[in-house]
């Protein structure tokens, strides 16, 4: 995407690990290593192309990056990673 000068938006929704599969069947396997996803856009990006990245943790932060990535940064390639508690789910899940 960076290379092709792409201005894709992409939200990655990050609760810290799979919490479907907790509610499943919990275990030691369910415990991932929580990557610092921003930076790993950064990284792979090298220094070439048009990004921006940012972590939001609550919805105004979220409304706000929406606004920079629909906005002052509509020319960039933007990666937002959304923070969400990994003991979020539906009612439907639980049941």
């Amino acid at each position: 995407m960076l290379r092709c000068g792409q201005n894709s938006i992409i939200f990655l929704i990050n609760n810290g690990g799979y919490t479907i599969e907790v509610e499943i069947h919990d275990g030691p396997y369910n415990v991932i290593k929580n990557w610092n996803y921003t930076g790993l856009v950064d990284a792979v990006r090298n220094g070439e192309g048009k990004c921006w990245t940012t972590k939001v943790v609550c919805e105004e932060d979220l409304i706000e990056a929406t606004k920079t990535a629909t906005g002052a940064k509509k020319d960039c390639f933007c990666f937002i990673e959304v923070m969400a508690h990994k003991d979020y789910t539906s009612k439907e899940l639980l049941e």
